[in-house]
């Protein structure tokens, strides 16, 4: 990751405010993001207008590459869950790095590998595991993704359309599923923060896929 890093320098550092779209679905590709500071989701939208949440992008990754090395539109949208620092790499300089650098198409070669694996597992979940497995496993992704190990326990804010969309179901079912976990003294909710109280039980409710031999 340290030789993909130093494609950011000497570039112009842009902020974003939250909820700010820094990229949308079907646009053209201009460049490749790399998040300095802040967090950041992409999502799709379906047809009846429902937003599903496809990636989470924490502090020192990059997003936004499979669009630019398929050269096609981009098939999601990234907003700002935050106020944002992005670096942008103009598209014809990450090229020209690329073709430059078997070290540097190794690493997103790998890093469009992983993104493969992390959505076909997602995409298992949603389609197998009951409302509150996906919901157990989507504060799990948060935790895991979001977590500098400096709050103990660990805390975030974040809106319950988010974290419906990113785990497949309604506001209203998070909201009951949120007060289920509360009960069971799994979380703690104060306005759009949720604490995480006992993250290792919620992994045990997340387990494995249902209905399907591990």
């Amino acid at each position: 990751m340290d030789s993909l890093v130093k494609l950011t320098n000497n570039r112009k550092l842009r902020t974003f405010r939250k909820k700010d779209i820094i990229y949308h679905e079907e646009a053209n590709p201009t460049g490749l993001f790399f998040l300095n500071k802040g967090k950041v989701k992409s999502s799709k939208m379906n047809d009846d207008g429902k937003e599903f949440i496809t990636l989470l992008v924490n502090e020192g990754e990059f997003f936004g590459y499979g669009a630019l090395l398929d050269n096609e539109k981009y098939t999601d949208s990234a907003v700002a869950l935050e106020d944002c620092e992005i670096y942008v790499i103009p598209k014809e300089d990450f090229f020209s790095l690329l073709y430059g650098s078997r070290e540097i198409a190794a690493a997103f070669i790998k890093l469009l590998s992983d993104d493969i694996k992390e959505k076909e597992e997602r995409l298992l979940r949603l389609a197998y595991n009951s409302v509150r497995k996906r919901v157990s496993q989507a504060l799990i992704q948060l935790k895991e993704k979001y977590d500098d190990g400096t709050k103990n326990p660990f805390s975030m804010a974040i809106s319950r359309d988010d974290l419906a969309n990113l785990a497949g179901t309604a506001p209203e079912t998070v909201i009951r599923t949120l007060s289920d976990f509360k009960e069971e003294q799994l979380v703690e909710v104060k306005g759009s923060t949720i604490i995480w109280i006992n993250p290792e039980k919620l992994a045990k409710i997340s387990g494995p896929i249902e209905g399907l031999s591990v």
